[in-house]
This record gives structure tokens, sequence and C-alpha cells, in this order.
């Protein structure tokens, strides 16, 4: 009993570790596509729409499995060897995580990234949408360059006004982390398959590994409303 709460408790750590890292990559994704898309620059904003358009269309589940096993296969195997999985890096986060195959945990954070991104580049574009001309006619007047504009005003009154949305995505982002488990990552999903097999009591185990989502999504959600609440004090 003691070594299959264990095995959950790490694979909860894993599914944690996954939920912060995918969010500020894509936090900070999101805002720099949401920034290209207003930018009144036209090849940004053919760039920002590619992106948006691609990879929001495309599930989660495709893009991790597409990058840990299509994307290495498209090259010759000693090549795919050497890429991703026996270099200097990958072996640097092998020690640093323990995982037998570091790359496939690389190709789960960023296929959740990607997806996540996409869509709060256009929750960022439309809180930006909600500022008032006023505001930012009397920023031009007083000689504010786009520098400024982007960083004083956009990026600080976008994301308050965008914020519950983009924390919604960013609380669906992290149940999607269970997605990892098809790439071998040992998260709370994969861990609770593995206990299951061992032990072949489903119910309770699933049981145990809904509340412990369901604790880690409370706590995630406190996170984000705190932020919020930063961001926007009015709220």
């Amino acid at each position: 009993m003691s070594e299959e709460l264990d095995l959950l408790l790490i694979g909860l750590g894993v599914t944690a570790s996954l939920t912060v890292v995918t969010t500020l990559l894509a936090l900070v994704a999101g805002v720099a596509i949401g920034g290209f898309k207003i930018s009144g620059t036209k090849t940004l904003a053919r760039i920002a729409n590619l992106y948006i358009d691609l990879f929001r269309n495309i599930p989660a589940l495709v893009l991790i499995i597409f990058i840990a096993f299509g994307l290495p296969n498209i090259l010759p195997p000693d090549v795919r060897k050497t890429i991703f999985f026996d270099n200097q890096l990958v072996n640097i986060l092998q020690k640093i995580t323990g995982l037998s195959l570091p790359y496939y945990m690389l190709a789960a954070v960023t296929g959740l990234t990607l997806n996540t991104s996409a869509y709060l580049a256009e929750l960022f574009r439309a809180g930006v949408g909600t500022i008032s001309r006023s505001t930012l006619e009397a920023a031009r007047t007083l000689g504010a360059g786009p520098k400024v504009t982007f960083f004083q005003i956009l990026l600080p009154q976008g994301l308050a006004a965008s914020f519950p949305a983009i924390s919604t995505r960013l609380i669906h982002n992290m149940k999607n982390t269970s997605l990892a488990s098809f790439v071998a990552i040992p998260d709370l999903f994969h861990a609770s398959q593995a206990v299951i097999s061992r032990t072949f009591r489903a119910t309770e185990y699933l049981l145990l590994a809904t509340v412990l989502y369901l604790l880690l999504a409370f706590v995630f959600s406190g996170i984000l409303d705190r932020v919020g609440r930063q961001l926007s004090p009015s709220r």
C-alpha cells in the first residue's frame, strides 16, 4: 500500500511540475503571439494567425504524440539518436529528472505549450480589445512609442481584462497534462494506471486519483485567482 501511495505522490509531483512549466511557457508564448497579432505589422500578424489557427485546431494529444514519435522518425536512425536521445542536454535532463527518456517529457511540454499558448494568444488579443481608444490616443499624444504603449498599457491592461478567461484555459491545460501519460511520462494518471495494474483495485485508485486532481485544481485555481486580483485590484 505504501509503495502504491508513493508512486501516486510522485505522479502528482510530475503533474504539478508539468502544470507550472507549461503554464509559464504558454503565458509567455501566448502574450508574444497575441502581441504579434495586434502589432500592426502584416508579416507578424500573418505569423500569429498561422500559429493560432494551426496549434489551436490540432488536438493536444496529437501534438504530443507527433513531437514524441513522429518528429524523430523523420530523421535517419543515427541522426535521430544523436539529436533526441543521446546528447549532453538529454543526459543532463536525465540526471535531473530521473527519467530514462527525458525527450518525451520535452515533447509533452512542447505539445501542451503550443496548444495552450494558441488559445491564450486569442484571449489576450480580446483583452486588449477592451482597452478604450481614448487611453491609446492619450498615450500617443504624450509621445509614447509602440514599445512603451505595449508594455505600459496594452500588456498590463490586456492581461487584467483577459485573465479570468486565461485562468480557465490554464486550468484546462492542467487537466490536459494527463495526456503526457500516452508518451510514458510518469504523471498522476500514468501512476494511477501502474498502481491499478499491480493491485487490480481500479475503483479505489481511480477515485483517489480523481480526488488528487481535484485538490490540484483547487490549489491552482486559488493561485490564479490571487494573480488575477494582483493584476486587477478592482476585482
